[in-house]
């Protein structure tokens, strides 16, 4: 790098864990697996350089944007888009075997739906420092087709891993120095974006990750006392009547705490199925640790 003169930009740093914290939102809609991308290096090199150190086979996203003065290029390699395509599909990660002659036109296809997921998460993730639009424009597997810059141009890319279903693919955003001119000021000073009302500029990230998270629920059928020595007599092949019966009410419970009132029934292909009929209120405590109810 001593042929270069640069400014490093701090803020593309914080730009790269944000874009690492919204794939790790937005993949597992994609995928239906919990995904989770982290930014593992920010560097500066020539273009040359980071093309010659691509993986291969290799899917390249071409972006085009309308707030800086160049395009993005997105580097995604075989494990991470054949990993996504399988999950996508319902299969297992273990079912993406990528092989070396290259990927095949739905393979190419989907590798454009992953790169428009990532790229607009990229342009939110830029929203820290304004309103950055990057859109996908096509679809790559040459590095000569796919060139954003000239060759000795320097560059800035970001590489993040992400890991879906115990496999780790590779992701790379690499931006021309010179293209991010336009927002060089605001990327050469820490900042943190606007402050919410709250004071917090992650609220909005943390509130979509809670709405996200899977929680078990309970459905509770029947609930009947016994003495004591009629259960200790129980052994296999025994039968506990629990009188229930179609329309049977029960209750949904969710870490112990009743959520639902709902009804049992059958569904058009015979499955058991229960209808939510009545939303339970939590019951509020007073000081003193009591219920008020």
């Amino acid at each position: 790098m001593s042929d270069f003169s640069f400014e490093r930009l701090p803020m593309l740093d914080i730009i790269g864990d944000r874009l690492a914290d919204y794939l790790s939102v937005t993949l597992p809609d994609l995928t239906g697996v919990i995904c989770e991308a982290t930014l593992s290096q920010l560097d500066y090199l020539p273009m040359a350089q980071a093309i010659d150190a691509f993986p291969s086979p290799v899917l390249l996203g071409v972006a085009t944007t309308r707030s800086l003065d160049g395009g993005v290029l997105l580097m995604m390699d075989a494990p991470l888009v054949l990993t996504a395509l399988e999950l996508a599909l319902g299969g297992s990660a273990q079912g993406a075997v990528g092989t070396a002659s290259g990927f095949t036109a739905i393979e190419s296809g989907f590798g454009g739906r992953l790169a428009t997921v990532i790229l607009a998460e990229l342009s939110q993730a830029f929203s820290v420092i304004g309103d950055v639009h990057i859109e996908h424009d096509r679809i790559e597997t040459d590095a000569e087709s796919a060139a954003i810059t000239q060759p000795a141009s320097l560059c800035v890319r970001m590489q993040l891993a992400v890991s879906m279903a115990g496999r780790i693919g590779q992701l790379q955003v690499i931006i021309p120095y010179d293209a991010l001119e336009p927002v060089r000021a605001r990327l050469g000073k820490i900042h943190y974006g606007e402050r919410s009302e709250d004071g917090n500029p992650w609220r909005d990230l943390l509130a979509t990750q809670i709405e996200r998270a899977t929680v078990k629920l309970e459905a509770v059928f029947a609930e009947i006392e016994l003495p004591i020595q009629e259960i200790m007599a129980w052994k296999p092949g025994d039968t506990i009547p629990l009188w229930v019966e179609e329309a049977h009410e029960t209750t949904l419970y969710c870490a112990e705490t009743p959520m639902y009132r709902a009804t049992t029934g059958k569904r058009n292909n015979g499955n058991t199925a229960i209808r939510i009929t009545e939303l339970l209120e939590p019951e509020e405590e007073t000081e003193d640790g009591r219920d008020n109810n």
